[in-house]
């Protein structure tokens, strides 16, 4: 068999290979001798695509796969998102967007304007404010509080409106919200007049992905009930996306005033 093929077998049931696999597991299930499929992982250990734990001597997925393949979600979750997102956005007529983390960067990877003239300005691949905005963070509502933390550390809390939390432990508050409630709302934080509702877009093993994000102007949101309407819409939204990617939902307690 050719050697790229048995790579690439190689390959595929490492990564797919949560739990780790032994040698002797993986020289089974590829049907490769013991000799040849050590051979392989050695290359492909060397080369920083798979990893062999030193301990329990089980292969993992290494940083090179991790990054292809984070690559490749980030680009099938964007794909599967449009029709969503741009639902979303006819039903309210204002502009949807989704977020990624990425590189410690809370970044715009697809987006739906408002046909009004007057909408938050925002492109794909620009980033958002990490502390001030909805959009950021619900993307990292995930991870506990130490995480968060160091995220953080040395972040720029500028005050971009009077509203704009200030510090860590005014992010902080925001998060336990999203952790009980499912979402979370910017009001007058991120530029001025701009009310915003983000929910997060979860994988299989219920880590946050994404966000989806609807942003509107302060007299467009209301009054009170219309925010309930768009929150819920929002929540749906990223509901819809998060099964469609093969997603687990959260549960989670209640609702809280939007």
């Amino acid at each position: 068999m050719n050697v790229v093929i048995r790579t690439l077998h190689a390959l595929t049931l490492i990564g797919e290979s949560a739990d780790g696999i032994s040698l002797t597991e993986a020289s089974e299930r590829l049907g490769y001798p013991l000799a040849t499929t050590h051979r392989l992982l050695k290359v492909l250990t060397d080369e920083e695509f798979i990893r062999r734990d030193p301990v329990t001597l089980q292969y993992f997925s290494g940083r090179r796969l991790l990054r292809l393949s984070s690559v490749a979600r980030r680009e099938t979750l964007a794909a599967t998102a449009e029709f969503n997102l741009k639902k979303l956005s006819e039903r309210f007529n204002e502009t949807v967007m989704l977020t990624q983390l990425i590189d410690g960067r809370a970044v715009c990877v697809a987006l739906v304007e408002s046909r009004r003239p007057l909408h938050l300005s925002v492109k794909i691949g620009q980033a958002v404010p990490l502390h001030a905005a909805a959009s950021a963070r619900v993307l990292y509502s995930g991870l506990d509080d130490e995480a968060i933390r160091a995220l953080l550390h040395g972040h720029p809390f500028v005050q971009l409106m009077p509203g704009t939390p200030a510090n860590i432990e005014e992010v902080l508050t925001h998060v336990e919200n999203i952790r009980r409630y499912g979402y979370d709302v910017c009001d007058n934080e991120f530029d001025f007049d701009i009310w915003a509702s983000a929910a997060p877009v979860r994988d299989s093993s219920g880590a946050i992905v994404a966000a989806v994000t609807l942003t509107a102007s302060q007299e467009r949101s209301l009054p009170q009930q219309l925010r309930h309407e768009i929150v819920q819409a929002v929540v749906a939204t990223a509901d819809d996306i998060t099964l469609a990617i093969g997603g687990s939902t959260a549960i989670v307690d209640g609702a809280v005033p939007a």
